[in-house]
């Protein structure tokens, strides 16, 4: 009987201004398999912190405190291209979905979630952001 390969691992940042949150979100990684490789309460510190940890993939929360989630995401994509998943409980008109797309985001999780589905954004940021880095390294 052949063995099931493991699922990838990821090395993630964390963005998100609630510490209860923020450590939720680093158990649910940790049981995921994923190594949380730096936490961030605000927008400015995020950006940092990607650039300092290079790592596979970002987990920002829309409503962070300086520089809210999508303008983090942004400047992410301008100064460390990485995969990104935004996070939120907003979900009051529009397409917020749309919105962090727009932004850059790979990935849009609604808060509450269950934590398959945040492997599941894991996964498609990754996806995402593989298929449009090889779209631009081919031009």
């Amino acid at each position: 009987m052949a063995e099931r390969p493991l699922p990838p691992t990821y090395r993630v940042v964390t963005a998100e201004d609630n510490p209860m949150i923020r450590e939720l979100l680093r158990q649910q990684l940790a049981e995921l398999g994923h190594q949380v490789v730096g936490e961030a309460c605000d927008g400015q510190e995020v950006v940092d912190l990607v650039a300092r940890q290079c790592p596979d993939v970002v987990v920002i929360d829309w409503g962070l405190p300086v520089q809210d989630g999508l303008a983090a995401t942004a400047r992410i994509l301008q100064t460390a291209p990485t995969a990104v998943v935004v996070l939120s409980a907003y979900l009051a008109g529009g397409d917020p979905e749309l919105e962090a797309r727009n932004a850059g985001a790979h990935a849009f999780l609604a808060k509450p979630y269950l934590i398959e589905e945040l492997d599941e954004a894991l996964e498609q940021a990754i996806r995402r952001f593989t298929r449009s880095k090889k779209a631009r390294d081919t031009m």
